[in-house]
Formats: structure tokens, sequence, C-alpha cells
């Protein structure tokens, strides 16, 4: 088993390197329409991981997708994906994060950004705001235009001083976009 610390080097100069080997020195026969997309580079504490059936084992823990949505993040009509993640450390927490991930334009996703959400929280719903959408949170108002393109996620947190065995209970919720192709938070108004 490889170390999350250690997996990024190893795994982006692997899939760069064969991203380059085939694309410009053409190495093997370029059957391109008979070739899956590479699997997305996700990230959970800024260490880069593929999933492999929804998951990744790392001496530092194991790693696996809650939920993942899709819809357009930077406003260039591709399709492009948001995710929550679940690393569950082997210890005492569960951490939730964030990946955003913009679509290429050759079928793949480059993760633009991770947020970490917080451990031990109670997941309620993540949403891409878009045309036509109405929040969850405004019972049936639509999104306005000027929203389009955010990343929305509810959950439930612990209070202050209250014990991680017990149910969060403060209700938040975050919003994130994505600015030069990187993730910022959205201050809330």
């Amino acid at each position: 088993m490889q170390s999350m610390t250690s997996a990024p080097a190893t795994s982006l100069v692997w899939i760069g390197t064969a991203a380059i080997c085939l694309l410009a020195a053409g190495c093997g026969n370029d059957n391109s329409a008979d070739k899956a997309p590479m699997a997305p580079v996700y990230s959970v504490e800024g260490n880069a991981l593929v999933l492999e059936g929804g998951t990744y084992e790392g001496e530092d823990g194991t790693a696996s997708l809650l939920i993942s949505t899709s819809g357009d993040l930077n406003g260039d009509a591709a399709i492009d994906e948001a995710s929550i993640l679940v690393l569950n450390s082997r210890g005492s927490g569960v951490f939730y994060y964030l990946n955003v991930l913009l679509n290429d334009g050759n079928g793949g996703l480059e993760l633009a950004g991770e947020a970490f959400i917080g451990d031990r929280i109670k997941f309620d719903f993540m949403d891409i705001y878009g045309p036509g959408a109405v929040s969850r949170l405004t019972a049936g108002v639509p999104v306005h235009p000027d929203d389009y393109g955010q990343v929305v996620v509810g959950y439930s947190i612990h209070n202050r001083g209250q014990a991680y065995a017990e149910t969060p209970e403060i209700y938040i919720t975050r919003n994130w976009k994505v600015e030069g192709e990187k993730l910022v938070a959205v201050e809330q108004y």
C-alpha cells in the first residue's frame, strides 16, 4: 500500500508522462475512439489520488467518493464535476473534502481545487447552480443568474464543546465558484 503523502509525485508524473507520450510522441497506436477517458485525479489533503471502484486505500486511510454532481462551473458550456470525498483516517476522524474538476475539452476532467468541509459532519446536499436551477434553501425561488456556476453544499457541524460522537447540531451552507480556473470560496452575503 502506498502512503497518500507519496502518491502525488508518483501518480501525477506517471499520468502526465503517459499523456505527453500519447499526444506528442505517438507512443503506440492511437485508437482514441476505443479508449475510455482517463479516471479523474482527485485530491485529499493536497495529495493526488485516483479512485478504483470509488475508493482509494493508502497508509493514511481510505478515501471514498460520497457524491458527485455535474454542471457548468466556469461558463464555458462544458460539463464539469463537483464531488465530495470522505477520508476515514483509521483514527477518530472522518474528514470531508470538496473537489471541483473542470472539463479539459478532451473528455477528461482536471482538478481546479479542493476545499476542506469538516470532520464528522452530517452531509445533506450538494448542488451546482445553473439556468433553471431552484435553490433548495429558498422554497422554490429560482437561482439568480449571478449565482450560476456556484457549488453549494449543505451540512451540519458540531457545536463548540459538543462531542464528535453526538449528531452535529449546527446547519450551514457554503458556496464556492471557479475564478481563473481555481476554486474559491464565495463570501456569504
